[in-house]
């Protein structure tokens, strides 16, 4: 009797999706990758946007389960390019939904806190209305509408301010920073739920077994701001945390404009996945384990 499920995992050469491969392997599952480049944990290269190709790759490889970890999530580009972000999170979240659906597979994907504005009524549950204020928040949210649309038995889980892993990320940004110049100002009036990539990745799995319905939310316990978050990174770090200084939105715009609007509270509310058993630890808690391996990893005495 098969005991080991067979996993495609997209975006599996991304931030999250190598996180999923380890968790899933540990859970005595066989994954295999699927990315847009050639690369550590990518077994098919094929491009998400191309709905004929991404059905082959589902086919061939006949999983169980399809996690759809792959999306374009640079926020400011999203907004310079809205037909790519669309292409990639929407069009490329229905290419591998209807992939799944045609092979028999049980599909998760990924989505996020950017679905919703933050102007009022967090912290969000799964219940909640999305009204997304950028063009990456309209994007997966087309991609959710997308996925469930497809089949009503698949499921998405919205997460935040995901961190980890060799790309860029806002701990990595922080202790660059503080390394380079020695001070750094961040806002203080942007909130949210900082998920550490290894503790969604371990979640994700576990909601996986259990092939739920519908929408849910996945961080770490817990809101901070930015500047808090900074905060805490650097004195996991070691660093004195009063290098990190507190700005407001409006003044750090007024020297760094960005194109895209960040949600002023965006903390998401697990309940429908921790009904399940399936809750990730304080976001505090996740930071203070993992910052000292990265300042260690950039050289930073901790």
């Amino acid at each position: 009797m098969e005991t080991r499920r067979r996993v495609f995992v997209t975006g599996a050469g991304g931030q999250l999706g190598g996180y999923l491969i380890e968790a899933l392997v540990r859970n005595g599952d066989e994954p295999r990758g699927l990315g847009a480049h050639a690369g550590p944990g990518v077994d098919v290269v094929v491009d998400i946007a191309d709905e004929s190709a991404v059905e082959r790759a589902v086919a061939e490889m006949r999983p169980r389960l399809v996690i759809h970890a792959a999306a374009y999530t640079d926020v400011d580009g999203c907004e310079r390019d809205p037909d790519r972000a669309m292409l990639i999170n929407a069009d490329g979240a229905r290419n591998v939904a209807r992939a799944a659906r045609a092979s028999g597979a049980w599909l998760l994907a990924v989505s996020t806190d950017f679905v919703f504005p933050g102007t009022g009524g967090a912290p969000y549950d799964e219940e909640a209305s999305p009204d997304p204020i950028s063009v990456y928040g309209r994007s997966k949210l087309a991609g959710e509408e997308a996925v469930l649309g497809e089949d009503d038995g698949f499921a998405v889980a919205r997460t935040a301010w995901v961190y980890g892993g060799a790309g860029k990320h806002f701990p990595r940004t922080v202790l660059t920073v503080l390394r380079d110049r020695g001070v750094m100002e961040v806002v203080d009036d942007e909130v949210g739920s900082p998920s550490f990539a290894g503790d969604l990745a371990e979640a994700l799995v576990a909601l996986s077994a259990r092939q739920p319905a519908g929408t849910f939310h996945l961080t770490n316990e817990g809101s901070t701001s930015r500047h808090q978050f900074a905060v805490a990174v650097a004195e996991a770090a070691g660093l004195d945390p009063s290098l990190v200084r507190p700005t407001t939105t409006p003044e750090f715009l007024a020297r760094y404009p960005l194109p895209a609007k960040r949600p002023q509270n965006s903390t998401l509310v697990n309940r429908r996945a921790a009904e399940l058993g399936v809750t990730l630890r304080p976001w505090r808690e996740a930071t203070m384990e993992y910052v000292p391996r990265l300042a260690a990893e950039l050289g930073m005495t901790t």
